[in-house]
């Protein structure tokens, strides 16, 4: 079993609004604000964060307990305009974990299983296409990544530069989806019962690729 944790800003639409036409400076930082005090506060009790769409974040939970999760939202809830919600859920992938958010709960108490995936020599593909062409190339996996989730269960976050991260229910999701996106990429896998150490594991296994100048999978237990 996997769990996640939702977090829902409740009347974060409302509070932009009422901030006027010149409001986009205030709400980038304080989205910035929120993301800095989620990766904090999650990370520091194991779990693995990410914003999703800004007024919805988003933590990969298994093998942390409601008590300490709820810690963790309490100090988002201390910088954020609006009121925090939250729900916890847990199925056998993180997808359905994420779908059952509010009606199933527990530790989720199998492996956290996270991927760490990035474009094979994007630095030399930025120096001769510039930027924007690699940015549009890491949109376009999301989607594929997003497209094949779908049907297994994973679930796609967009980390910045090249970074991709995964939420996994196996492994072998991780390889499939490599063959499935067909492209000149690296995916470090992590598992451990914590999800933040089962990505640090993850990065590890990107970085040994990188050094190597290798594509493919690597995982790392």
């Amino acid at each position: 079993m996997h769990k996640v944790t939702l977090m829902a800003l409740k009347g974060y639409r409302e509070w932009t609004e009422s901030l006027g036409p010149r409001r986009e400076h205030i709400i980038q930082k304080t989205q910035a604000r929120l993301h800095e005090t989620l990766w904090r506060s999650f990370t520091s009790i194991g779990a693995l964060p990410h914003h999703f769409r800004y007024d919805y974040l988003i933590a990969l939970t298994n093998n942390i307990n409601a008590e300490f999760i709820r810690k963790a939202v309490d100090k988002i809830r201390r910088v954020s305009p609006v009121g925090v919600e939250f729900c916890e859920g847990t199925g056998e992938t993180p997808m359905e974990a994420y779908k059952n958010c509010g009606r199933a709960s527990g530790l989720g108490g199998e492996v956290a299983v996270v991927g760490h995936m990035d474009v094979v020599n994007s630095t030399g593909t930025t120096r001769v296409n510039g930027p924007l062409y690699v940015y549009r190339q890491v949109q376009d996996l999301l989607k594929q990544a997003t497209d094949f989730c779908r049907d297994v269960g994973c679930m796609v976050f967009y980390l910045g530069g090249d970074n991709i991260m995964l939420f996994l229910p196996t492994p072998k999701a991780a390889y499939e989806l490599h063959d499935y996106l067909n492209a000149n990429l690296r995916i470090g896998i992590g598992i451990a019962k914590r999800p933040y150490n089962a990505f640090v594991k993850a990065t590890r296994g990107l970085d040994d690729l990188r050094r190597r100048g290798a594509a493919g999978v690597k995982l790392v237990k």
